[in-house]
């Protein structure tokens, strides 16, 4: 009787032994990671796969880490860098390796990481985001009067840079909105009376970065433009009695070219630019622009 009670607790016992032993975690076999060398100009690990995320480290080039296969969004692949420490780093600054040598160096390069951990990393300014104030001289052209006419206009307004603005992923965007209140100074010379008005200036350029240094870049874009003007101009009456008020109402599309560099200290940025306007007329602007990072 005691034989038999014992097989049947065995019995018994074993479905459970089975579900206790597929329930353990099983841990990513090794073909999940392949051998990778920092190589860009730029090896952030980043806390999670975007550029908008906490910096953790700065790796060194020419050393080897182990990256998982799969890619994540904006092209990130998942590094271990230090012992219990993860993150992700962007395709673009490692490359793929294989063979003896890269494994025993990626062991090496846990030692030296450590003392990078510990210093304060910020993200370069080319994949940071800004926003600010910007100021704009413009050599404003345009058909009026039965002439072509000029004038060096000022413009103010809001400007928006960097990537994960205006669209989400790898595309740096420059969104500017500009003002200027005033009629140009030639209808006051032509027509002898004070003329008033405003111009609006809304456009946005796809931007390619040259990255110089980690707190200098130079950029150059191209974009769509729409412009609109409100005058209001008075000419004297034909008869001699009084004048006559007109208002200039215009608005165009066209497109622009921008040729910029930028720089920083701390969260403020400092970008200077010079455009080239094509829409009813060809004209160019420059402009400085004060900003912080957001």
């Amino acid at each position: 009787m005691v034989v038999v009670l014992a097989f049947l607790m065995a019995f018994l016992a074993w479905p459970g032994a089975q579900m206790r032993l597929q329930a353990q975690p099983v841990a990513p076999p090794q073909a999940a990671t392949i051998v990778a060398e920092i190589i860009g100009e730029f090896p952030y690990v980043y806390a999670q796969p975007d550029f908008d995320s906490p910096v953790l480290a700065t790796l060194k080039t020419g050393t080897y880490y182990r990256v998982s296969k799969q890619q994540f969004d904006l092209g990130f692949h998942r590094i271990r860098f230090a012992k219990d420490k993860e993150g992700f780093i962007s395709s673009s600054e490692i490359k793929i390796t294989t063979g003896q040598a890269a494994k025993k160096k990626s062991g090496e390069a846990r030692a030296e990481v450590k003392k990078e951990v510990k210093k304060k990393t910020t993200k370069p300014i080319y994949v940071s985001r800004y926003q600010g104030i910007i100021f704009e001289q413009q050599n404003y052209i345009e058909d009026t009067m039965s002439n072509t006419r000029s004038d060096n206009i000022l413009f103010f307004g809001y400007r928006l840079v960097g990537f994960n603005t205006l669209f989400s992923g790898e595309m740096s965007t420059d969104l500017a909105i500009l003002y200027h209140s005033g009629a140009p100074a030639y209808y006051e010379k032509i027509t002898g009376q004070s003329a008033s008005g405003q111009i609006i200036n809304v456009q946005f350029t796809f931007d390619t970065i040259i990255p110089l240094a980690h707190d200098f870049m130079a950029s150059y874009g191209f974009g769509p433009m729409v412009k609109y003007s409100h005058f209001q101009v008075s000419l004297k009456n034909p008869g001699g009695v009084g004048n006559d008020s007109y208002v200039l109402d215009d608005m165009n599309f066209g497109v622009l070219f921008r040729l910029g560099a930028a720089t920083r200290l701390g969260i403020f940025g400092l970008r200077a630019d010079v455009k080239y306007y094509i829409e009813s007329k060809q004209y160019v602007g420059v402009n400085l622009s004060t900003l912080y990072e957001f």
